[in-house]
């Protein structure tokens, strides 16, 4: 086919014309809409942004002493743009910082960091490790130090399930959005009130800028109004008394396993909470290697754990009382009701179940049986009782529940029921023997110390259940404070008679001939409370006792459990009084001695 020449003429026109709108649009295309991108990058490339982290907040205890505080430290740092493809300086970065160069190209390498902000590489540098890198500051640009605020725990090593920790935030985290208000590097609460009032205790992280070369070469700050000042995060009052954490820390450090929380019946505050064994927080706020956290998630003992709220366990014995409640409620016995006598046990059916005590308790009356612990007379309160009924009274009382401790990963425990059973057993796979063991706190029922220590204080003062907390107040930087309101949860489904009963049963535990708890009573004080010895299919028994005094207005409940030790009354009542007599009789010789233990002295 053959063009004419005007044809050719007007084709190189339209062409021509093309082109010249290809390139006017990218022109505009650059010039306009990437342009914010390119004085972005100029801008970067010309200004280092260096973050200011915020401090956290301190946190006191109920009488003004801190356990939280902050220090400073330095912390060492490479912005990736000014070192990516340097392979001779990455290797020079290693060498100053004793680390893996390919271990340092991927942390650098990670594309949750900013390119232009440093990446943390090292923290709590030491003054030789800084030195070098002032040193090398002309040759290694990209690698920076600046002082940090780090958390600082106090050297007594106390309530460190109470407190929790921080760390830096994970790439999950940062994903999640789980920190808003965070970027990668900084450090945020991992757990207890670290976490749980982390955005309270954060504040709100700044910046300030430099104009660099662009080698990288600071030339200078810029004026403070160009940067972003941080801003420090609320102080705390917990309620937890630092004395009275440090006598019962000391109380449970014999056992390798073990927990206690104790509450003010009244509003529900935590006065102390120790899990045992238990972590250094500080490892944490500043450097902790990989070996170091596999040796911890690894321990078969579980330091981590947090035994008061995270772990459930058969209640055993303690769950007496509320057997006794629901079955006098329910009419299905008097306070003078008697069963078959007890001699070291109950044959139901073709089973035995036994007393812990083998002699056998003889007849006794539900006050008798309660003071004695006689399993044989629960064994049969339980079974006229039934699963259900046991099941719903425990719901109102606070288990099979979270309660909503300011505090993360509460377990609600787990409560049985017919319907549980039926699930699993199918509906002619189980018998009654279900409620015979759950008359003794025993089989699938399962709480934690702190709904047995919360049940029992409203046994304590009259049938309220409150919410417990650890928090008692917050201060702002002007000094103003936002006090905790005590919280309602429920109320035991028990009448004024049923619960004057009870009362009256724990403390013949405590302070009659024969009581199972006799090594809890105090002179001078009336102490109220429970034994408990649960069965552990995995080793030994575990040991309880809980407890509150005194006894007409209580100030103090105390729960207590001690894994594979034995007798509550043998092993957990000693400790039950002490922690009492070191609340409300401060002045005593023990209390006297753990509380004037000296701080360790922190270089």
């Amino acid at each position: 086919m053959h063009w004419s020449q005007e044809t050719r003429v007007k084709a190189a026109v339209l062409i021509g014309l093309a082109g010249l709108v290809l390139l006017s649009g990218r022109l505009i295309f650059l010039q306009v809409w990437k342009a914010p991108y390119y004085k972005k990058i100029s801008e970067e490339n010309r200004i280092r942004r260096v973050p200011l982290h915020a401090s956290r907040g301190m946190v006191y205890d109920r009488q003004g002493k801190a356990l939280v505080s902050n220090r400073a430290n330095f912390t060492v740092g490479a912005i990736p743009y000014e070192l990516k493809d340097r392979t001779p300086d990455l290797r020079r970065v290693a060498e100053i910082l004793s680390m893996d160069s390919t271990w340092l190209r991927k942390k650098i390498e990670n594309p949750r960091y900013s390119a232009y902000e440093p990446v943390p590489l090292m923290r709590d540098a030491n003054f030789s490790v800084i030195s070098r890198i002032a040193e090398q500051s002309e040759n290694l640009p990209g690698l920076v130090f600046q002082a940090e605020p780090t958390r600082k725990y106090s050297d007594l090593e106390l309530a460190r399930h109470l407190l929790g920790y921080v760390s830096e935030v994970s790439e999950e985290e940062l994903k999640k959005n789980m920190a808003p208000r965070i970027s990668a590097g900084s450090f945020i609460g991992k757990m207890g009130v670290e976490r749980e009032y982390d955005q309270l205790l954060r504040g709100q992280d700044g910046a300030e800028f430099y104009e660099v070369t662009a080698t990288g070469r600071i030339i200078g700050k810029l004026p403070d109004e160009e940067g972003e000042p941080a801003t420090s995060g609320l102080d705390l009052v917990l309620s937890i008394d630092l004395n009275l954490q440090s006598v019962a820390e000391s109380l449970l450090s014999n056992h390798p396993r073990g927990c206690l929380v104790a509450l003010d019946p009244q509003n529900g505050e935590v006065l102390c909470l120790v899990s045992h064994p238990d972590f250094n927080a500080n490892s944490f706020a500043s450097v902790l290697s990989s070996e170091e956290w596999q040796s911890l998630v690894e321990n078969p003992d579980r330091p981590l754990l947090n035994r008061v709220i995270q772990s459930a366990y058969p209640p055993g014995s303690t769950l007496k009382l509320l057997v006794a409640g629901a079955a006098l409620e329910q009419g299905l016995i008097t306070p003078q009701t008697t069963f078959h006598p007890c001699n070291g046990g109950f044959q139901f059916g073709e089973r035995f179940f036994r007393c812990w005590d083998p002699e056998g308790h003889g007849t006794q009356n539900l006050k008798g049986a309660i003071q004695y612990s006689c399993d044989t007379y629960f064994y049969q309160l339980g079974l006229k009782t039934g699963v259900d009924v046991i099941a719903d009274y425990a719901l109102q009382c606070g288990f099979g529940r979270k309660l909503g401790i300011d505090l993360p990963q509460e377990s609600k425990g787990f409560v049985p029921t017919t319907k549980y059973y039926n699930k699993r057993f199918g509906e002619k796979g189980w018998t009654k023997s279900a409620a015979i063991n759950l008359g003794i706190g025993q089989g699938e029922f399962l709480a934690t110390p702190l709904q047995v220590a919360c049940f029992y204080g409203a046994l304590g003062n009259g049938g309220t259940l409150y919410r417990p907390h650890v928090l008692k107040k917050v201060i702002s930087k002007k000094g103003e404070t936002l006090e905790y309101k005590r919280t309602e949860i429920g109320h035991l489904p028990f009448s004024k008679t049923t619960l004057d009963l009870l009362q009256e049963a724990c403390l013949a535990v405590v302070n009659q001939e024969g009581g199972t708890g006799w090594q809890a009573r105090l002179p001078g004080m009336e102490v109220a409370g429970k034994t408990g010895s649960a069965e552990n299919p995995h080793g030994e028994t575990h040991a309880w006792f809980v407890g509150y005094a005194p006894a007409q207005n209580p100030k103090i409940v105390v729960s207590i459990l001690i894994e594979n030790a034995g007798h509550g009354g043998d092993v957990a009542a000693p400790i039950a009084r002490e922690i009492i007599k070191a609340y409300l009789q401060p002045e005593t010789e023990l209390a006297k001695t753990l509380l004037s233990r000296p701080e360790t002295p922190h270089e």
